[in-house]
């Protein structure tokens, strides 16, 4: 429930544990609702479609105005267009066409899936707090040491960096970004599909609040 205290693990910056953060409960304690969660993905992939699918009908094919060959006499069956769906090269009947997947989801919904989603991944034990990114170098493979340090080295992992730029937080994900299965996104660019497709999730603290004040704003 909204209501239950709830905490996360806190890592300092060469990956080592101390102690524990109080985290807001209304966001990380909310009634997972598996429907809104389901639905938002659908919603997240169904925008991700191209939908520029197509195929040729008989009127977009050329030709197909002369009989193929005579009536009778060939054994074979009679035919009247060469672009007909029973010919080999001729047009498709039913096929897709081009269109857009996306539908409405309102922002209630959306809001109300990621709290969810993050509630979820807390109560797993999924949600680490760093305590912050002074150790970073800009070197892959200083952060893969920091992850194995943290103990989430070869997991599928979602990595939250504060909205503002620095020099600090491009080189904590110039460091990140090509170790695979990690995924590095600004506390703006957090969704309900990322949280879901990791299997743990790691907060920078200054990228905390943001996500709190975000979420909490209608969770």
């Amino acid at each position: 429930m909204a209501s239950e205290k709830v905490n996360a693990k806190v890592f300092d910056s060469a990956g080592k544990e101390n102690g524990t953060v109080d985290l807001t409960p209304s966001v990380f304690s909310a009634t997972v609702k598996t429907e809104l969660v389901h639905g938002t993905v659908r919603w997240q992939r169904a925008k991700r479609r191209a939908g520029t699918h197509d195929v040729l009908t008989r009127s977009e094919i050329k030709g197909g105005k002369k009989k193929p060959f005579k009536q009778k006499g060939t054994g074979s069956a009679r035919a009247g267009s060469s672009v007909s769906p029973l010919m080999v090269g001729g047009a498709v009947v039913h096929g897709p066409t081009p269109r857009s997947y996306e539908f409405r989801l309102s922002k209630k919904m959306r809001q109300g899936a990621l709290a969810s989603a993050l509630s979820a991944k807390t109560s797993e034990e999924g949600f680490m707090v760093l305590e912050g990114m002074d150790s970073a170098t800009g070197k892959t493979r200083d952060a893969v040491k920091l992850l194995k340090e943290i103990g989430v080295s070869g997991q599928k992992l979602l990595v939250i960096v504060p909205n503002e730029a620095s020099d600090q937080r491009d080189k904590f994900a110039l460091a990140l970004r090509n170790i695979e299965r990690v995924t590095v996104t600004p506390t703006a660019g957090v969704n309900v599909y990322d949280l879901v497709n990791s299997t743990k999730v790691l907060c920078v603290r200054a990228a905390l609040s943001e996500l709190e004040a975000r979420v909490g704003k209608s969770a």
